[in-house]
């Protein structure tokens, strides 16, 4: 098949199913502007609306509809200060993705459910979703886990980097994992439900967690670690083994792969062909069904080609190339992660 045709057949695929990416920093970019992407040299960071296309960064409302995007999980927290205040950066950032919505309801909706993901999808609109990213958020506070449930938060990541009260993450691993106070966490977001993320959990936090969840367990943003070549910054249990991704399978969780594989490969000339042999991988250790998009835009590192969210019809045309087929397809872009919304969170 020509490339032409096979991104054309990627764009038909994108206007018949959901398109779901389970992790960005988009909101971030709008409360600070582009830091990273600033074209700018010794400028002050540019601001960005979610609503308009912007010329920097990787994710808005009108880039995400022209990908054929119909839901976006996105993040109000990276803990990069170790002490907080966390639950105020959350609430501003809340606020933020309000104006960002109320400013653009023809473009974007706030949802909470499966099915307001698929309305969104036959609207024509993006379905945002509200993750938090670490449980420095919740401050020691079991309350403010069911405060955020009832604002429509419906994800949280156990850790980033650092150790938090919860559990251990990727930069403090002393293979302590969860603590007693992270298996309440745990208990309770199952009783909300809540997703339970173990993205940047180290090996005996994503352990302990799967043996502590009730409920299906999420990967919402990482690689497979038997492909990469360069850690880099991060300890290599950001990435996860054949055996965790099985296990993750086990119990119906579903694992993103996201964008970042030039550095991964420490390849700068990586591209998205590249990207897609990542989701191949994990697609044969543990099923077509347990793997999504975790893109991580705007806040990881695209390949080669993929400048923004509007070079995802590659990423399918990719995929399409690889040979997955088309009832494939449509759970790696979106189907494996709405079965997973209805089931952890109910209609």
């Amino acid at each position: 098949m020509h490339p032409d045709d096979r991104l054309a057949q990627a764009r038909e695929l994108h206007r018949r199913y959901p398109v779901v990416d389970c992790h960005n920093d988009s909101i971030q970019a709008a409360l600070t502007g582009d830091v990273r992407y600033n074209p700018l040299r010794y400028r002050p960071a540019r601001p960005r609306r979610l609503g308009e296309s912007g010329e920097s960064g990787h994710w808005d409302f009108p880039r995400a509809r022209q990908a054929g995007q119909s839901g976006q999980m996105t993040n109000l927290l990276v803990p990069w200060v170790k002490d907080g205040p966390h639950a105020r950066r959350i609430l501003r950032a809340y606020r933020q993705l309000q104006k960002e919505i109320a400013a653009a309801p023809e473009q974007a909706v706030l949802a909470r459910t499966a099915a307001e993901v698929e309305l969104a999808h036959r609207e024509g609109r993006v379905a945002v979703l509200l993750a938090i990213e670490g449980a420095e958020g919740i401050e020691g506070e079991l309350d403010l886990l069911h405060v955020y449930h009832q604002l429509g938060v419906r994800s949280l990541g156990l850790t980033w980097m650092y150790r938090n009260e919860v559990a251990e993450g990727n930069w403090e691993d002393t293979g302590a994992g969860l603590s007693p106070f992270g298996r309440q966490v745990v208990r309770e977001m199952n009783q909300l439900g809540m997703l339970v993320d173990v993205a940047h959990a180290t090996e005996q936090t994503f352990w302990d967690t799967l043996e502590e969840s009730s409920a299906p367990v999420v990967c919402t943003h990482t690689a497979c670690r038997s492909l990469v070549r360069n850690f880099g910054g991060h300890a290599p249990s950001r990435y996860l083994t054949d055996d965790q991704m099985r296990a993750l399978a086990a119990q119906d969780g579903v694992l993103g792969i996201f964008f970042s594989v030039n550095r991964e490969l420490d390849d700068d000339a990586a591209g998205i062909a590249e990207l897609a042999r990542f989701f191949a991988h994990a697609a044969e250790v543990c099923g077509a069904d347990h793997v999504g998009f975790g893109s991580d835009l705007d806040g990881g590192f695209p390949p080669r080609g993929m400048a923004d969210v509007r070079a995802l019809p590659e990423l399918t045309a990719a995929l399409l190339e690889l040979g997955f087929s088309e009832p494939e397809l449509a759970g790696i872009l979106g189907g494996n992660w709405l079965r997973v919304y209805r089931r952890v969170w109910g209609g």
